[in-house]
């Protein structure tokens, strides 16, 4: 039996998930992960070797999710921390987001972190344990052309808010990392993916949404280029800071814009963040 804490990272494949795997095991963990596919299980053990056991699973059916995690949980010495890092971030505005695309974004980004609670407080209970989860800013403040994502982020906000309520007499706290935007492998793959959907609009869809489209694109490939976006590894040290603060605080901003943005939602009426928002957006070359 390992005398070391034990933490469970849910979503260790992608590019913040990777990073918090790294900075678990650094900090000591004995750590079980899961990945989104089998396909990434071999390359993320070659770069996590001493990982003490990982497995495929998808987040997608948040019924399934619960009967797994609970599952992987029971087969499990102890359960100190359980990390969840997954998310998906399709783009597209709310008249042309696809219902199935929209409730398939809800639960991986939100149903199955209230799964994954669900399977793991008996074991966080016992040991007093943590469960961190990732937000946004976008769980605060909207954008267009996100519609699913912001719907699903202010909606993890709302669960964390409750599920930290109903912990407290355990002992247990419940924990939101608000990152910006992270230099990770599926923010540049959402930028490839822009340029084709730009591509593609229909004359009515490039009429109504063209602008926006190109405007978010300008803006991100902006951004990219000029380094200013985090850096998974920062989203890492957040998560480790939630693991080992006493108490921990409720939510932790990680970057510059996720800063900016939630200060502007604390201190801003609708109105005035409509203005905001869209202005970022108009001020961007077409």
């Amino acid at each position: 039996m390992s005398a070391k804490p034990a933490a469970l990272l849910i979503g260790a494949n992608g590019g913040m998930g990777r990073a918090v795997a790294r900075a678990l095991l650094d900090t000591g963990y004995a750590l079980t992960a899961t990945v989104s596919r089998r396909a990434a299980i071999d390359p993320f053990l070659a770069d996590c070797p001493s990982c003490e056991a990982v497995e495929a699973l998808d987040l997608s059916d948040a019924v399934a999710v619960k009967e797994r995690i609970a599952a992987l949980s029971s087969r499990l010495s102890r359960v100190d921390a359980v990390v969840v890092c997954s998310a998906v971030a399709p783009c597209a505005p709310a008249e042309m987001v696809a219902i199935e695309e929209f409730r398939r974004t809800i639960e991986i980004n939100c149903s199955a972190a209230l799964a994954i609670y669900q399977a793991t407080i008996p074991h966080l209970r016992k040991t007093r344990g943590r469960l961190v989860l990732t937000g946004s800013y976008s769980g605060k403040v909207a954008t267009p052309v996100m519609a699913a994502y912001v719907a699903s982020k202010f909606a993890l906000e709302g669960l964390t808010d409750v599920l930290r309520q109903e912990a407290q007499g355990w002992g247990v706290e419940i924990v939101l990392i608000q990152p910006g935007a992270l230099d990770t492998p599926m923010m540049r793959r959402t930028q490839e993916d822009l340029g084709h959907t730009i591509a593609n609009l229909s004359a009515n869809q490039a009429e109504r949404y063209g602008d926006l489209y190109r405007q978010m694109k300008y803006r991100a490939d902006e951004a990219l280029a000029n380094g200013t976006y985090s850096s998974p590894e920062a989203a890492a040290a957040g998560v480790i800071e939630a693991l080992r603060e006493n108490p921990p605080s409720t939510r932790y901003p990680i970057g510059d814009d996720a800063r900016y943005m939630l200060n502007l939602a604390k201190n801003s009426s609708d109105r005035e963040i409509d203005d905001v928002i869209l202005d970022i957006y108009r001020s961007a070359p077409l």
